[in-house]
């Protein structure tokens, strides 16, 4: 907290110091494009606010202002009032969609119209695709726009914003059907990057997915129409819906815009707003800043729509202007209240005025705000460095408190807590962009520094769970680096450990033991108990996945050690960890001590699938060690629990061994017991694999017990059973079993028949003790 108030002071401090550099004009008109911008105002944040804390408490107010539903995530603009022309290229896309699943592509040049013929699609298409309309900006124009995973995860979360992600992109590709799959829509990718950015996004059958992008994505059964600009009677339409009183020379200002939709709307909003500008006059500055481009040549679109920006540009106020530039660091869409900041637009005149311009565009569905690619484009060279600088660490302030409020809600639970989650869905593109400003200066920039650590440690649970694992890597470490340039022990322990968990779930194992041992060590320098156990806790779970047991061990040991009193049932879960970890490296003496232990502190846990692991394995313990009493009574009460427990993966193997331990007994009566109870259950629960190795136990229990005539049967269900599910391993197994049986009753015959029917299997399956039974059915045969 004190990291985000002292940044907040500076910026504050910073924005005074613009006011000093940068004292103002206004004025009618901008100079021309490309001017220098020192000369224009630049508001002080603290008119309106003069206690820092009120900053901070911008972002607190956005979850009010925005609308955090999952209703408002993804929703389309309104369809345009002044929507004009395209009938045919309507009427072609309505009579080709037929199969399923529907995808329309329009493409086309910027400005032409693409976004606005699909949003006007969504009531043509919505008797059928009913409930669902999903608006995606692709970000196409971006340098490195949002994969297709970035897009699954992000619609995923629309539908079910607590889901956990996975990490696999089979897996999260598979979860994206499934939860599309669930509903009935429309999904709307605007601005599509290409084919390989989309190809993925392909929705099931019950929706309809409409692409819009600059060139034409190529996908199977797409119904594709490359949107023209539009033919010179619809194009003079147009721009007479916008501005009637501008018809005295609407041939050639239409022939300046090229029939681009968003030319004309810039240029019919800009002479409303001058209206008392004669038309002629107004033409002639539009003539006169489209001649600068040089010479008209046709089919270049990019002349004509420049110049009406140019134009608009050159015609704001001169507060209006520098919003405008500054409007230009946002990635993607925003708020009024983020504007008000970030711009220093406290009262939002110029966002209000940049709308009526036509430059900025408002989505009255979702409440936001969002610029055009090719006015983005038009704006952005006009931002001085220094001004971009100061513009983007405003904007990486305001964002870092955003996700704050994001983590604070999430904290909470419930409602409160989706509230959070989709604060941060909404934000996300501009959260990114702050970490990334933050993360680009931290070398350079204490205070960007101090964001750049703020910004994981306000949302390390946020970022693991919505982004992909190498922008969580990314991300832990650019926030590691700056910790440790700010010399924040406390920062540095907490971005080590969330590093090491990142690379574990990305399966970077080894990097993730690294950081976790230096996390380990770096806590124990610091007496950092809890830092020690998260460490060990997830240096454990590495170990385990690696199977390296004895490493496992000495974690857990290292962990005990750290439990102090009142933690008996953390103490408890680690004593079972222990147990299980010495049963598999065979140190059983230590498995039956270390079990005992957790058998003093198991009243302190509920968890019953929890105790059936404990009773497993210090059953095994107390069986290798000769306590075979001991391990009978284990496991009985292993297999109570289990047998109330529905098709529990432990029932067989707990059945086999307290089958076993009463056979070691002495008990065979109670040995055939047990194994004729699991039986009947596992037949009830259809498992026909783990039917046959009852089966085979009960045989084996049988002959054991010198009672050959009863193991005959079993072992002839056996035989069917592994038929049924086509076994051989088990198959030869029967059949060996039954041909030594044959041999004890006396039918030496019968036996050399079935062994070398087992000998067949063995031996086609290259199992080694191939060799042993022919050496036995040898013996048989020469006696």
């Amino acid at each position: 907290m004190s990291t985000i108030i002292t940044i907040i002071i500076a910026i504050a401090v910073l924005a005074v110091l613009g006011k000093v550099f940068f004292s103002g004009t206004s004025g009618p008109s901008r100079r021309k494009e490309g001017s220098a911008d020192s000369g224009e105002t630049s508001a002080s944040p603290e008119k309106g606010n003069k206690n820092p804390s009120a900053v901070k408490n911008m972002g607190a107010s956005m979850l009010s202002d925005m609308g955090v539903k999952g209703a408002s995530l993804f929703r389309p603009p309104p369809e345009p009032t002044l929507f004009t022309g395209r009938k045919e290229v309507q009427k072609k896309i309505m009579g080709q969609v037929s199969t399923a699943p529907a995808i329309i592509g329009i493409n086309g040049h910027p400005g032409v119209g693409k976004t606005c013929l699909a949003i006007t699609l969504i009531k043509k298409f919505s008797p059928q695709f009913t409930n669902n309309c999903l608006f995606i900006d692709m970000q196409g124009d971006q340098p490195n726009p949002p994969s297709a995973e970035d897009i699954m995860r992000r619609i995923i979360l629309r539908f079910h914003p607590s889901q956990p992600l996975p990490t696999d992109n089979k897996k999260l590709a598979k979860l994206y059907r499934v939860a599309l799959k669930a509903h009935k829509g429309i999904l709307i990718l605007d601005n599509a990057a290409g084919t390989k950015q989309v190809k993925p996004l392909v929705p099931p059958r019950s929706w309809l997915m409409i692409v819009t992008s600059t060139k034409p994505v190529l996908i199977p059964n797409i119904v594709a129409a490359e949107l023209d600009p539009m033919e010179t009677l619809e194009s003079q339409t147009l721009l007479t819906r916008w501005a009637p009183k501008i018809s005295p020379t609407i041939k050639e200002i239409s022939h300046i815009c090229k029939g681009l939709p968003m030319a004309l709307e810039i240029i019919g909003k800009l002479f409303t707003i001058n209206s008392t500008m004669a038309p002629d006059y107004f033409t002639k500055k539009f003539i006169e800043v489209r001649e600068r481009f040089g010479e008209d040549v046709k089919g270049d679109f990019v002349v004509g729509i420049r110049a009406a920006i140019t134009l608009s540009y050159n015609m704001l106020p001169d507060k209006a202007a520098v919003v405008l530039k500054k409007l230009s660091i946002f990635p993607g869409s925003f708020t009024a209240n983020a504007v008000s900041f970030i711009c220093e637009d406290t009262k939002n005149l110029s966002l209000t005025g940049l709308e009526k311009y036509g430059l900025v565009q408002y989505n009255l569905n979702s409440n936001r705000y969002y610029l055009h690619p090719l006015i983005k484009s038009f704006v952005r060279p006009l931002l001085t460095p220094g001004d971009r600088n100061m513009t983007e660490k405003r904007l990486a302030t305001e964002f870092m408190n955003v996700l704050e409020n994001a983590h604070l809600q999430v904290e909470k639970g419930g409602k409160e807590a989706i509230k959070g989650l989709r604060l941060f869905d909404l934000e996300l593109e501009n959260i990114k962009a702050g970490m990334e400003w933050s993360r680009k200066y931290c070398d350079k920039d204490k205070e960007a520094a101090q964001i750049c650590s703020a910004y994981t440690e306000n949302g390390a649970t946020l970022i693991s769970q919505r982004l992909s694992p190498t922008e969580c890597i990314q991300w832990f470490e650019a926030a590691l680096t700056a910790a440790r340039q700010l010399e924040d022990k406390e920062a540095e322990r907490t971005h080590l450990l969330n590093l090491g968990c990142q690379y574990a779930l990305s399966n970077q194992s080894l990097e993730a033991t690294n950081t976790l041992q230096s996390a380990l060590s770096f806590c124990k320098k610091e007496g950092d108990v809890e830092g020690q156990k998260i460490a060990l806790q997830h240096l454990t779970r590495l170990s385990l996945t690696g199977s390296d047991h004895a490493l496992t061990i000495g974690y857990i040991e290292e962990h005990i050690g750290l439990t102090g009193n009142g933690n008996e049932a953390e103490e408890f879960k680690l004593l079972v960890q222990l147990t299980k970890s010495c049963v598999l490296i065979q140190e059983y003496n230590k498995a039956v001590h270390s079990g005992e232990q957790a058998m003093d502190l198991i009243s302190l846990n509920n968890d019953k699938a929890l105790h059936i692991i404990l009773f497993h394995n210090l059953g095994e313990g107390y069986m290798k060690t000769g306590e075979e009493s001991k391990a009978l009574e284990i496991f009985e009460h292993a297999l109570k629990l289990c047998q109330a427990i529905p098709k529990h993966p432990l029932l067989t193997e707990l059945t086999k061994l307290a089958g076993e331990a009463a056979v070691k007994t002495g008990d065979v009566p109670g040995a055939l017991k047990i194994l004729l109870k699991g039986l009947e259950t596992i037949r009830q629960n259809n498992n026909l694999t783990m039917e046959g190795a009852l089966l085979i136990q009960i045989s084996e229990t049988h002959i054991g017990n010198q009672s050959e005539d009863q193991a005959f049967g079993y072992l002839e269900e056996a035989l069917n059973v592994s038929k049924k599910i086509n076994d051989r391993p088990m198959g030869g197994k029967v059949l060996w079993m039954w041909s030594k049986a044959l041999t004890k009753s006396g039918n030496i015959a019968a036996a050399i028949s079935q062994g070398l029917e087992a000998l067949k299997i063995y031996e086609e399956l290259n199992n080694p003790e191939a060799s042993d039974l022919r050496a036995q059915i040898d013996k048989w045969s020469g006696n």
